[in-house]
């Protein structure tokens, strides 16, 4: 991603308000893409097109927020392995090979998500829809599309092609909408499902030509094997995204079942006041993220750099000296970042009674509002220190405080709602910040002892 902020902070120097909007633009899309364009693209539908949903709006929401969460929740720890080896290809000027590799990768993941989704949608009953079959059809292509999508994004970004990226987004999300519109008469809530999916089927598409027209792969199952020797490499790496990536979704999905309420006819239940206030704090977090991508990444990259480049050919005084300003950076970025995202989170905490009734409806509470915009803030925090971990190969470390978030988010929230306490958000929020003390400890200590990790390394 580092790479992507080099590029991003050239079209920033050459000023300008045009040059500001499409970085601006290009960091959503890079950052948000997906679940961004659905948010959008499910409000203007209850706003514009809430007849076509008329048949049952709880299964049409249902099947795409499981969607995003079992996702990124079952296959996480795959994307982490992905993403290293994709890495290491294009840092060896193997495109090609990375092309192959994605190829690979999609067939694979399209199998297990397909599986794993049909058996899903069997148990799927739900009396009084007219076109079942239908739903179950496009409950089952919706899963698959999301989860190669993920993948699509993980790619897409080394093309350079911010603007077309969006461009394809709003392109998919005005199909989706299109689409909805008018299936969701005729063919009920299935057509409804199945008018989204389409959106999401031609976003992914439109970004794999533009993949293969760039790179085409090349026997693309000979990558097979040295993907699979990724998994011992970076066992690590990938217990972390495992327990990282779930431990995003289990108080969601905790409170789904101990306090939500269940979708007929189905195994779903939904929790309508905790999960509009996480969905809306997720947004208020895009900032944030578009600033590590564009300068903290990219700075905490530069000055590691340097160092590594200074330990190869440097003297002892200069190697000291870049690991210093490596400390330097990672302080700052961590400080400056979290300021910038600060003033948005706590503004709108301390306006959360307002922003819930004019923006949510009123369909949250103030408290589980602030808990959650709380909880965002101290997120990206960890998030930040977790990339830092990855960038320095402390994976051990990181698999601790990954298997830490998971273990107290659910402990709290398990908890909490046993005890009957209306503090949803509690335990999110709890994770968050008690994850965030050993993430910045150990990145700490990591940065302190480069030249040791280096040489021990050797």
């Amino acid at each position: 991603m580092a790479g992507i902020g080099f590029e991003l902070q050239k079209v920033l120097k050459g000023g300008g308000l045009a040059n500001v909007l499409k970085v601006t633009l290009a960091g959503i899309v890079i950052v948000a893409g997906p679940w961004l364009i659905s948010i959008v693209a499910i409000f203007f539908l209850n706003r514009f097109a809430s007849f076509a949903l008329a048949e049952g709006s709880d299964l049409f929401m249902a099947a795409i927020v499981y969607t995003y969460a079992f996702s990124l929740s079952v296959f996480g720890g795959l994307h982490y392995i992905f993403t290293r080896y994709i890495s290491d290809m294009i840092f060896i000027r193997r495109e090609r090979r990375a092309s192959s590799t994605l190829m690979l990768v999609l067939v694979l993941f399209a199998l297990m998500a397909g599986i794993l989704s049909a058996a899903a949608v069997l148990f799927i009953r739900a009396e009084g829809v007219s076109y079942l079959g239908l739903y179950r059809f496009a409950a089952v292509c919706l899963f698959v599309t999301v989860n190669l999508i993920w993948l699509v994004m993980i790619f897409i970004t080394l093309l350079k092609k911010y603007m077309t990226i969006f461009l394809v987004y709003l392109s998919g999300m005005a199909f989706s909408f299109i689409a909805v519109y008018f299936l969701g008469g005729p063919f009920g809530i299935g057509g409804a499902l199945a008018g989204f999916t389409a959106g999401q089927i031609l976003i992914l598409l439109l970004l794999l030509g533009l993949i293969v027209r760039s790179y085409k792969p090349v026997k693309p199952f000979r990558e097979l094997k040295p993907l699979l020797s990724y998994f011992r490499r970076f066992r690590f790496l990938f217990l972390s995204g495992v327990f990282y990536s779930a431990g995003i979704w289990v108080d969601k999905i905790t409170l789904w079942f101990l306090r939500g309420s269940s979708v007929r006819g189905t195994w779903f239940s939904l929790f309508e006041t905790y999960d509009i206030a996480v969905y809306f704090a997720n947004l208020t977090i895009i900032p944030g993220l578009v600033y590590f991508m564009i300068f903290s990444e990219t700075n905490f990259y530069s000055s590691l750099r340097k160092f590594l480049l200074s330990v190869e050919k440097g003297i002892l005084t200069r190697i000291t000296e870049e690991k210093y300003k490596v400390i330097r950076v990672t302080e700052n970025s961590l400080y400056e970042q979290s300021f910038f995202q600060g003033v948005i989170s706590f503004g709108l905490i301390i306006l959360a009674p307002h922003v819930n009734r004019v923006f949510l409806g009123g369909l949250t509470d103030t408290v589980t509002l602030r808990l959650v915009l709380g909880a965002a803030f101290f997120h990206i925090f960890y998030l930040t220190t977790l990339t830092f971990l990855f960038y320095i190969e402390m994976y051990r470390e990181a698999f601790f405080t990954s298997l830490f978030f998971f273990a107290v988010n659910f402990a709290i929230t398990a908890s909490a709602s046993a005890l009957n306490l209306p503090w949803y958000g509690i335990g999110y929020l709890s994770a968050t910040i008690l994850s965030s003390l050993p993430a910045f400890f150990f990145l700490k200590r990591g940065v302190r002892n480069l030249e040791r990790r280096v040489y021990g390394s050797l």
